[in-house]
C-alpha cells in the first residue's frame, strides 16, 4: 500500500491536529481538577468540564493515532 505525497501530507495534518486536541483535552482536565475547589464554581460546571475534556482527549487520541487508509 503506497501514499501520494498529498495523502502523507493529509495525514501528518490530521495526526498533528489530533495531538494539539489530546494535548488541550489534558490541559482542560488538569486545569479542571486544580481549581474544582475555588469558591463560586457550580458543580454541575465542574462535571461539565470533566466531561468536555475526556472527550477531547478520546478525539484527540484517535485522530492522532489512527491508522489511515
Amino acid at each position: 500500500m503506497t501514499f501520494t505525497a498529498e495523502q502523507s501530507r493529509v495525514d501528518a495534518l490530521i495526526r498533528l491536529m489530533g495531538i494539539m486536541v489530546l494535548g488541550l483535552g489534558v490541559v482542560w482536565l488538569y486545569l479542571t481538577y486544580a481549581n474544582a475547589n475555588a469558591a463560586g464554581i457550580a458543580s454541575e460546571i465542574i462535571t461539565i468540564n470533566y466531561a468536555l475534556g475526556v472527550l477531547l482527549v478520546i478525539v484527540g487520541f484517535f485522530a492522532g493515532f489512527a491508522k489511515f487508509k
